[in-house]
């Protein structure tokens, strides 16, 4: 005789109830947050350039065209890095969230699904990398014949 829906309910929120206990139990390591050191804290601070963000940009892109749960993989963790460091936007940190929801295998790889990736691989670049601070503009030449001499 198969169990009732209620022994089922029963029996998973007692298995969640245990999981729980035993992350509470670890401590915060056991859920990602570990102490930085201030190397690593310093190395969080500095703003990604481009260069940084190409491996993610590519690991979407790959992930888009490929479909593979590998590629898919990567995209998923690198994007996630970006989430864990504490000075980036809340825009960057946004469109990192949308690919690591994603980023992941699907039976028919459509053009929407490929579009948004690339879109999103395209923002992380955008959003992401530090700005170059703005130059002062150049003073303009001024117009017009230039008189030489006295009277």
């Amino acid at each position: 005789m198969p169990p009732s829906s209620s022994a089922l309910l029963s029996r998973k929120l007692c298995g969640n109830a245990l999981l729980l206990g035993l992350l509470l139990l670890a401590g915060p390591g056991a859920w990602g947050q570990t102490k930085l050191n201030s190397k690593q804290l310093e190395e969080q601070k500095e703003p990604l350039t481009k260069a940084d963000l190409k491996p993610t940009f590519d690991a979407v892109v790959e992930c888009a065209q490929q479909n593979q749960e590998a590629s898919c993989l990567v995209a998923r963790q690198l994007a996630d890095r970006l989430l864990d460091r504490p000075y980036l936007t809340a825009l960057c940190k946004d469109t990192a969230f949308v690919v690591i929801q994603k980023a992941k295998t699907v039976a028919i790889n459509n053009y929407d699904r490929k579009d948004l990736l690339l879109t999103k691989a395209n923002d992380l670049i955008q959003l992401c990398q530090a700005k170059e601070p703005e130059k002062p503009p150049a003073p303009a030449a001024p117009s017009g014949p230039q008189k030489k001499g006295g009277l």
